[in-house]
């Protein structure tokens, strides 16, 4: 599934009202990695997230309490990163948007990680996972 078919499926699941938090290029180093050169070492990740929550309007009071905190995206990020060493991309992106999709307000999720230093030319590579809430 692309990107527009997701959120097409997305906005039609909460009826065309749909607020979006974003974290872009946080970046983490952390051990990551199958290959013996990246034993031991740390790796520079960058994280990009959405969360998409259900509706779109004002809070019924102006206070971080009657929202999603950001913080708690940081947060879950910093969970995995300082837990048990992952192997893959692919299993630290999905451990992670199973985490964002816990509390109820969030509808779907949309992750990217990205190793910023495994070529000399500046390419980089990545895992991004976008999934519905059940």
């Amino acid at each position: 599934m692309d990107t527009a078919e997701f959120e097409s499926q997305l906005l039609q699941k909460v009826g065309f009202s749909l607020t979006t938090l974003q974290l872009r290029n946080y970046i983490v180093d952390m051990e990551i990695g199958v290959l013996e050169e990246e034993q031991g070492v740390t790796q520079r990740i960058r994280f990009d997230v959405d969360i998409f929550i259900s509706g779109a309007s004002v809070p019924d009071e102006d206070e971080i309490d009657r929202v999603l905190d950001y913080d708690f995206i940081r947060g879950k990020i910093n969970e995995k990163v300082r837990g048990v060493r992952t192997n893959l991309l692919e299993s630290l992106v999905g451990d992670l948007i199973d985490s964002l999709l816990i509390p109820f307000e969030a509808v779907a999720a949309s992750v990217t990680a990205t190793k910023l230093d495994i070529y000399d030319d500046g390419s980089e590579i990545g895992c991004k996972m976008m999934r519905l809430s059940d």
